[in-house]
């Protein structure tokens, strides 16, 4: 069974602002080591593109020219992203003004809050192309096993983590 777009997207997440090979920020705004140990014996590849990290493609069989086309199919969608993640933002924070100013007319909420939602089905539409046309780029015995690492990844940040939601 090939990876879902919902477990093949998680696996393509970069943290905000943050292009493919510019390194992971911390809460102060410093770089941080991407080579520090992540306490599990090995480097912390997490905020590096699973298509460029040497040890998830060696682990996939990713070929140098499969990790480059992927990468120009990221680089050509991400300026797009970025705009319409932002205007998701602008919408979502209409609608938490709206809501926190508690004066406007119902309509006019639920008007914004439509707005919210196309913003987010815009952005949810070409997050899940991008991540359709890099998966088409992988074997279907390459896919099997992105799957199974998602599936593991998965599992230990709900184990770390049993509250957070994704």
């Amino acid at each position: 069974m090939p990876a879902s777009a919902s477990s093949f997207s998680s696996l393509c997440d970069q943290a905000p602002g943050q292009k493919p090979d510019q390194p992971a920020r911390g809460t102060d705004g410093k770089a941080q080591d991407a080579n520090k140990n992540d306490g599990r014996g090995g480097k912390d590849e997490r905020r590096m593109p699973w298509w460029k990290a040497p040890e998830t493609r060696a682990q996939l069989g990713i070929t140098d020219k499969q990790s480059k086309d992927i990468d120009d199919i990221f680089q050509a969608t991400f300026p797009s992203l970025r705009a319409a993640k932002d205007d998701l933002d602008k919408q979502d924070d209409a609608v938490a003004k709206l809501i926190k100013d508690g004066t406007a007319d119902a309509a006019v909420v639920a008007k914004q809050v439509e707005k919210a939602e196309q913003a987010r089905a815009a952005l949810t539409t070409q997050r899940t192309v991008m991540l359709y046309k890099m998966h088409r780029l992988l074997t279907p015995e390459q896919r099997v096993k992105l799957d199974a690492m998602f599936a593991q990844r998965e599992a230990e940040r709900r184990k770390n983590d049993p509250n957070s939601r994704r």
